[in-house]
């Protein structure tokens, strides 16, 4: 058997198999030997044909079949010959077979990529910071405040605190509908300062049932321009907000906090440790991308139709049901999504090579530790955590890859730049209690 390996890349192979007659032949003979227990030619008992008369009737056919049966064979050897561990489907795309010749085939495979990880220390990276304002944590408040505001029915607005429900068509020059561009049961707060002004005044005064075209400035920078709507308004209601008092203060934190005062310094807490998170993040972000910038390698293809095949079954799973909707276009999605698939590939390459390189080693006091935090943060006992954490590969490659990201950054030059220019989260309301780990049983012992 003679084998020949056209490699296209680092991952990419192709390898050309050419086996001789000769080697083929005791397949054949193996096969013809067992057709012939079941050949029934008129004149001949079964089982008693000759074999020469079964290779000039059915020799072609028979060998064929061997054919098929035995490439996968010839391939299987000469990968554990050369010590190749091929990943993904390999493919057959060339099967030539001459009678009495040989036989040649092709099939295309792919490998690992072998990484080793460099120039992942001394990175020069920013992070930013941001100082919580006032503003800020009144704009959390007053979300608080809208969460618990009571809703009456009325016959029409004529202030700004209502909520009006309406279902809105966009429309062309014509004043036909635009397909695609209809909103239903959309609420719009009177009060709200970005909603269209347009749209807001055109709403004092209309009663539920009403409808009517409307035209809507949009401003875009310097210039703006008019689109056409027709509105029909299903409901109008009245909004009372609730009084900002202790009571109040004690009820929207679930007892975490007695007064007004306290609630404020909750949630100026809350919101650095939001931001915190967030430029954390990013500064996460920025650094494993700097590190697959100074680390080029090629990528298999099947590892990344792998990734996209895992996120489009996660899609699948968070969908009524189950199940995608009719309109999904899983080859835009995938195509979509194709270079952050192959960014995801190479970090997971790339964060191997430093973890066995740097000997990073998942440890007890490790769990330990993020059970505390997640104990005093969660009202989750720290065993239980202990326990749980330990029990789940998710949760233990979590960790795993915090201690390698703190590694990382211990190992970065890194200087805080204050963003300066960001004045509001878009986070309202805050949530005041952190979310359990997924799969834990909430109040299990119970």
């Amino acid at each position: 058997m003679e084998v020949l390996i056209n490699s296209k890349t680092a991952v990419s192979h192709e390898i050309e198999i050419i086996v001789p007659y000769e080697e083929l032949r005791p397949h054949f003979d193996k096969a013809y030997r067992e057709e012939a227990k079941n050949i029934v030619i008129p004149g001949f008992r079964r089982g008693r044909v000759p074999l020469q008369i079964i290779k000039k009737r059915f020799g072609d056919a028979i060998e064929y079949q061997v054919i098929e049966k035995v490439s996968n064979e010839f391939f299987r050897e000469a990968m554990e010959e050369r010590d190749i561990k091929p990943i993904g489907q390999p493919v057959l795309h060339d099967l030539d077979y001459k009678p009495g010749e040989q036989l040649t085939m092709k099939v295309a495979y792919e490998t690992e990529p072998e990484v080793l990880a460099s120039n992942y220390k001394g990175l020069q990276l920013e992070r930013l910071t941001h100082e919580v304002t006032d503003e800020e944590v009144d704009d959390e408040i007053q979300g608080l405040l809208k969460s618990q505001r009571t809703l009456d029915a009325v016959e029409q607005a004529d202030d700004e605190n209502h909520l009006v429900t309406i279902d809105i068509q966009m429309l062309d020059e014509d004043g036909k509908p635009k397909a695609g561009q209809r909103n239903e049961n959309m609420k719009v707060d009177l009060d709200d300062e970005n909603m269209s002004r347009d749209l807001i005044a055109e709403l004092y005064n209309m009663k539920a049932g009403e409808e009517k075209d409307v035209e809507l400035t949009h401003q875009h920078g310097d210039h703006e321009h008019i689109e056409r709507a027709h509105i029909r308004v299903k409901s109008v209601e009245r909004t009372t907000m609730p009084e900002l008092d202790d009571a109040f203060a004690e009820r929207v934190s679930n007892g975490d906090v007695k007064t007004v005062p306290e609630l404020r310094r909750f949630i100026h807490t809350r919101l650095e440790e939001l931001w915190e998170n967030r430029y954390r993040q990013q500064l996460d972000n920025d650094l494993v991308g700097e590190i697959i910038k100074r680390n080029p390698f090629a990528v298999p293809e099947s590892m990344i139709d792998s990734i996209l095949d895992e996120w489009v079954k996660q899609l699948q799973e968070r969908q009524p049901g189950k199940e995608l909707p009719p309109d999904f276009d899983a080859e835009e999605y995938r195509k979509g999504r194709r270079q952050e698939a192959e960014y995801t590939a190479k970090w997971m390459f790339l964060r191997d090579s430093i973890i066995e390189q740097e000997g990073i080693k998942l440890e007890d006091a490790d769990v330990e530790e993020k059970a505390a935090r997640d104990s005093e943060a969660m009202g989750i006992d720290k065993e239980r955590l202990i326990e749980f954490y330990k029990s789940s590969p998710q949760y233990t490659q979590t960790i795993l890859m915090e201690k390698l990201m703190n590694f990382l950054h211990s190992e970065s030059e890194i200087k805080d730049i204050d963003d300066n220019d960001i004045s509001k989260t878009g986070m309202s309301p805050l949530s005041f209690k952190e979310e359990e780990p997924e799969s834990e049983p909430r109040n299990a012992d119970s």
